[in-house]
């Protein structure tokens, strides 16, 4: 029988603050060690450039106050990983799962979040994949351009942070510092790799991630109660 976990979509709202969301997360991951249902956000982030706990502002093209004037905030982050973007049109995805019960292994983890987000964007017609390359391992690629980030954290094996997808991202903004400190690669999106199609809306590839998720992780979707929904002004699915 498939475990239950809750959606809590925050796409309704509009794109979200990253401290904000955050504060979400610790709260659902408190609920997971609880004994609480496990809980999976879906968002949009205001422009974000994040530091995971390898990275250093060396990969900042921009001092953090001119970055502000620009209208990217950066902020410091436990997750694994280096530098990445958040912005509207990104579909961010946070798993906060209790991995305790037989999945104690970060690796396949990771391997299971990268076969989400492959699984999700072949049903827009995108071949993506893993690369062989050591130092873009934990990503999703198209050839060279990096479609999709991810960084997670775990904490006695309960996980937060998780994913972001490129849908129709302002790719530019990747340009304003190294992404994962990655010199040679660059940067895409569902869009970009779809040139005169109508790209779909992050809700409609929420939508499918959701599914995707449910199938690689063996596990069953539902709405969010009323403790996963406290403070997030928002209702559950992926709409």
């Amino acid at each position: 029988m498939r475990r239950p976990f809750e959606v809590v979509s925050l796409l309704p709202s509009g794109p979200r603050d990253y401290d904000e969301v955050w504060e979400f997360q610790r709260r659902a991951a408190d609920r997971v060690r609880a004994g609480g249902r496990e809980t999976l956000f879906l968002l949009e982030h205001r422009d974000v450039i994040t530091l995971g706990r390898n990275a250093g502002t060396g990969d900042l093209h921009l001092p953090a106050e001119q970055l502000a004037t620009l209208g990217v905030a950066v902020r410091p982050s436990d997750r694994g990983g280096k530098l990445t973007f958040h912005g509207p049109g990104q579909l961010v995805a946070y798993p906060v799962l209790d991995l305790s019960h037989g999945e104690t292994d970060v690796r396949r983890y990771v391997r299971n979040l990268e076969e989400v987000l492959i699984l999700t964007v072949r049903a827009y017609g995108i071949e993506a994949g893993r690369s062989s390359v050591a130092e873009r391992w934990s990503s999703v690629w198209v050839g060279n351009d990096k479609l999709a980030a991810i960084g997670i954290h775990l904490s006695s094996w309960v996980t937060t942070h998780g994913v972001a997808l490129n849908v129709t991202t302002d790719l530019a903004r990747f340009s304003l510092f190294t992404p994962c400190g990655i010199r040679d690669g660059g940067v895409t999106s569902i869009q970009k790799l779809r040139p005169g199609v109508p790209p779909p809306s992050v809700a409609d590839v929420a939508r499918t991630f959701v599914t995707c998720f449910s199938d690689v992780f063996d596990r069953e979707p539902g709405p969010a109660g009323d403790e996963a929904l406290a403070g997030t002004a928002t209702t559950g699915g992926a709409t």
